[in-house]
């Protein structure tokens, strides 16, 4: 006969589960139950359950307070940490050298300005000293008058003018102008004029402001040197630039009168 199927929740009777295990029955001595140990401390069973309860909470709370603890312990440590780690941090971006700006360079200007006075550039060429003595001569065409006894003679120039060539090249040329006043009366300011005849060109001077037109040459006293006492000499100078010969100028004047040359 075949065996039927039964389910978890179906009841069953002490004689189906023996009849299905094969298990034996084993009668009670004396048709009772087994004598009951004796419990500890003399307590009865309802006194030794709540002391069983009670040691339970009892162990229940030390683990409570055991795990508080470890919580306690936990978020110190991460605290520490954190400051640990800000502290590194702040003492890393405060370090010097570290992340130290690089140095401010000063600008240069795009362009160094020139001074009123500077000294001229020394030319390649060997230099040629050469001393110029300026004359006066009469313009063409007009016919010179015979000496006469009865003329007065010509009054002394009132200043004299030294027209130094100090250094010269293939086309160019360097050259200083001492100026003496030989006068009594203080001229102040002054002017001193003269005239090339050879197509010399001034390219830049100096202790003087120069214009040029032509041949003729203007040099108005600097800033420094405006008054000229008499008996003393102020020199000025320039560079010049030169077409082939470099001949003497000639025809100075100072404040319109005319000097002598040497």
């Amino acid at each position: 006969m075949a065996r039927r199927a039964r389910r978890d929740d179906d009841e069953i009777s002490v004689a189906e589960l023996l009849k299905e295990t094969g298990a034996t029955a084993r009668p009670l001595t004396g048709g009772s139950l087994p004598p009951r140990a004796p419990l500890p401390d003399g307590l009865s069973p309802e006194e030794h359950v709540d002391r069983i309860e009670q040691r339970a909470r009892e162990a229940a709370a030390a683990q409570q307070r055991a795990g508080a603890r470890i919580r306690w312990a936990s978020a110190i440590c991460g605290l520490v940490a954190v400051v640990g780690s800000i502290i590194v941090i702040a003492v890393t971006t405060s370090s010097p050298g570290r992340e130290a700006s690089p140095p401010q360079v000063p600008l240069l200007p795009a362009t160094t300005p020139k001074p009123a006075t500077s000294t001229p550039p020394p030319p390649s060429p060997t230099p040629i000293p050469t001393v110029m003595v300026g004359r006066q001569t009469a313009p063409s065409g007009s016919a010179s008058a015979p000496p006469s006894s009865s003329s007065a003679a010509a009054p002394p120039a009132t200043c004299s003018v030294r027209f130094t060539v100090q250094n010269q090249w293939d086309d160019g040329f360097t050259a200083a102008v001492a100026i003496t006043n030989k006068g009594a009366k203080t001229l102040s300011p002054w002017t001193l004029s003269w005239t090339f005849a050879g197509g010399q060109q001034v390219t830049h001077g100096w202790d003087g402001d120069y214009d040029q037109r032509g041949g003729r040459v203007t040099v108005d006293a600097a800033d420094w040197n405006t008054t000229l006492a008499p008996g003393a000499t102020v020199t000025t100078g320039f560079n010049g630039s030169i077409r082939g010969g470099n001949p003497a100028p000639g025809a100075f004047t100072l404040n319109g009168a005319a000097c002598d040359a040497g």
